[in-house]
């Protein structure tokens, strides 16, 4: 599996976008970007990169959860490459709905679906056991300090989330990450624990 961070539009809000191809380009490879953000400028970012002989250069698009800044180009990605277009709940261009625990092939390997309430009712994270790493969206996982106000949901999310091996975490907006990981979500939990769980 290799992941490709895509460059973000200077000019718009949105979120960080992950091309992921097989590791040899190989031909069962499934070509799967995980949330397209806002407009077009992720696809002229994927027409600069090899994706494959033969293959098409999306072939599915995953998304955290159906924010504007995270999926409002979805429907560009269909149109453009006839990508199958999956969420966790119905939304433009959305094709097929996402379940707890389901796995769907990614370049050449497999993400396990979770379901992340807490920033959004319709939060999922992307996990690849094999490589250890989260593809997390909008899933706030470093909380330094203790206050403010959290719900049971978002409680329950990171108590699951640091149940799995995870050494590389892709977050939504922020630049990846890989020290230190499990200590830093167990640090959030613990602070989330002592602030207000409403």
């Amino acid at each position: 599996m290799r992941v490709i961070q895509l460059a973000r539009n200077p000019q718009s809000y949105t979120c960080r976008s992950y091309l992921i191809l097989g590791e040899w380009n190989q031909l069962d490879a499934v070509n799967t970007l995980i949330d397209p953000g806002t407009d077009e400028y992720v696809l002229d970012e994927i027409e600069k990169i090899y994706t494959g002989c033969g293959k098409v250069a999306v072939e599915q698009v995953l998304l955290t959860h159906n924010h504007f800044d995270h999926a409002a180009s979805a429907p560009l990605l269909r149109q453009r490459y006839g990508a199958r277009v999956y969420g966790w709940v119905d939304g433009p261009g959305v094709d097929s709905l996402l379940k707890e625990g389901q796995l769907l092939k990614a370049g050449d390997d497999y993400l396990e679906v979770i379901h992340t309430p807490g920033h959004s009712s319709d939060s999922v994270a992307f996990y690849c056991q094999s490589h250890k790493l989260l593809f997390s969206g909008d899933t706030q996982l470093r909380i330094r300090t203790i206050g403010g106000k959290y719900t049971r949901d978002y409680v329950q999310t990171l108590i699951k989330l640091a149940q799995r091996e995870i050494d590389l975490i892709y977050p939504g907006h922020d630049e990846p990450f890989n020290h230190d990981v499990r200590n830093i979500m167990l640090t959030t939990l613990q602070n989330v624990r002592q602030s207000e769980v409403i």
